[in-house]
């Protein structure tokens, strides 16, 4: 199978954006603040979570190896409801996107900073939302009530860059 030059510039446009996502997950992962109770010890690593099929590829290791403010990043591919609720960061795929409720509902008021490409995540109580704006830039959306919730609190420094939304009430199927 021969690969075009049209194919070859959009999987390197899509590798250059996860890069950057990463890049911004790190960036939370700096930026926001946890509750003093989050880690049970000093040493504990930072956790960032990925939940559903992860689209990044090659792009984590641009952060493998860094540090959050002290703790080292523990990246943690394939987790389980059931540790979602040990990570600080989770990346919700868009393979799960009809799993969102679920997930959201089990992590509420949690201290799990909750992140996804998914429309409508941040009005459904997700946290952070990636998307391309039309100019086909990467923008957030923050749902900062879901996040105070959580008992998490978010820099300014991102909030400068998002659009804030508010959650819409679920409506069950």
């Amino acid at each position: 199978m021969m690969i075009t030059s049209a194919q070859a510039y959009a999987e390197n446009i899509l590798a250059r954006e996860y890069f950057l996502k990463a890049a911004f997950l790190y960036n939370f992962a700096r930026l926001v603040e946890w509750p003093a109770t989050t880690f049970k010890t000093e040493t504990d690593p930072f956790r960032l979570c990925f939940i559903g099929k992860e689209p990044f590829n090659k792009a984590l290791r641009s952060i493998r190896n860094k540090k959050v403010n002290s703790r080292p990043l523990m990246i943690q591919r394939d987790v389980n409801l059931n540790e979602a609720s040990r990570c600080q960061i989770l990346f919700i795929s868009q393979s799960e996107r009809h799993n969102i409720p679920f997930i959201l509902t089990a992590l509420h008021q949690t201290p799990v900073l909750t992140v996804s490409e998914s429309a409508g995540f941040a009005e459904q109580n997700g946290h952070i939302r990636f998307f391309l704006s039309n100019d086909e830039k990467l923008r957030l959306e923050v749902n900062l009530d879901a996040i105070t919730q959580a008992g998490l609190k978010i820099s300014s420094r991102i909030l400068s860059l998002a659009k804030i939304v508010s959650s819409k009430r679920a409506i069950m199927p």
